[in-house]
């Protein structure tokens, strides 16, 4: 086998132990919560902004939007979230998935190997009744070890001959976006994505006025998800992820003009090349749900006719 596909693979390996670790960490916490977590969700999010909370931390546990709006959506289907508590959470778990940037940013390294240990070992010599915890820890730990992967696999590529043609063209900020929202379609995780950007720009690959486009581009691919979850659903859970869309792509329109003035100040900042990505990120995404939460309450009224429509038309 040649070098370039040994390099291939070992790099898709990591990407593949990073996805895989994602979900079934987002599986873990969601099944160790259960009910109560259900329970709680439906008490805690009476109002929209401490809904939006509750999808933000939510998110930063679990380490994936997608999960949390799909559950979201789950939750409204079944009766156990309002149809605005579900919105709300869908608002903030754009938030809560800007933590993987900022990890990468920092450079969390050696952290995997330690958790993956201590959880594998609790998992198989914990007390019984407290395994099930170990699993939660083993899954957070190989998260941290794939992204170490993943930057080791990566810098061979800062010094490739043809990263000089794809970046030429990735500086088109229209090909950057929808190359980080098909990305994030394809990968089904924004978190993914945005760490990936950071990557590539830890290693010199990319420039960070190319990722953060390309985070951009991950929030309008992260819908798919809930498009995708919501087609076994009922009208109204169907209507909620497209509404999600909606969110994200007024974000997207609120970045690429209003926004402009901020990001390019955050980039020409003395901040790390690295931080200056997640940093974009974090406000970004953070102003987005801010300004949508302020709107949601006027808005609410023809929102809800359209939800409750279903009564006399079944067409989403």
């Amino acid at each position: 086998m040649t070098t370039e596909f040994i390099w291939f693979f070992s790099v898709m390996a990591a990407i593949m132990l990073f996805l895989h670790g994602l979900a079934a960490f987002s599986d873990e916490v969601t099944r160790l919560g259960g009910d109560r977590l259900h329970a709680l969700l439906k008490q805690i999010t009476r109002t929209d902004w401490r809904g939006a909370i509750v999808g933000a931390i939510a998110t930063a546990v679990v380490q994936s939007s997608s999960a949390v709006t799909s559950m979201a959506l789950g939750l409204a289907h079944s009766k156990a979230l309002t149809q605005r508590g579900a919105i709300a959470i869908m608002i903030g778990a754009n938030v809560g998935t800007t933590l993987t940037a900022w990890l990468v940013a920092m450079k969390v390294e050696g952290l995997g190997p330690v958790f993956v240990t201590l959880g594998g070992l609790w998992s198989l010599m914990g007390i019984r009744p407290w395994r099930a915890y170990g699993k939660a820890v083993f899954y957070f730990g190989l998260i941290f070890l794939a992204l170490d992967l993943i930057g080791q696999g990566l810098a061979p590529l800062a010094q490739s001959n043809y990263i000089a043609e794809w970046h030429s063209l990735l500086e088109s900020p229209v090909i950057a976006l929808l190359f980080g929202a098909l990305l994030t379609a394809i990968v089904q995780s924004s978190s993914v994505v945005s760490g990936l950007a950071v990557l590539l720009v830890l290693q010199g690959v990319i420039a960070p006025q190319v990722a953060v486009w390309m985070v951009a581009g991950s929030n309008v691919g992260t819908t798919s998800t809930a498009l995708l979850a919501s087609g076994v659903l009922d009208t109204v859970a169907r209507k909620l992820a497209l509404l999600n869309t909606a969110f994200n792509v007024f974000g997207v329109l609120l970045f690429s003009t209003v926004l402009q003035p901020v990001v390019h100040y955050v980039l020409a900042s003395n901040l790390a090349p690295i931080e200056q990505v997640a940093m974009v990120h974090t406000v970004f995404n953070l102003i987005t749900a801010l300004v949508t939460l302020m709107l949601l309450p006027l808005v609410w009224s023809k929102i809800e006719l359209w939800l409750m429509a279903k009564e006399t038309n079944n067409l989403v």
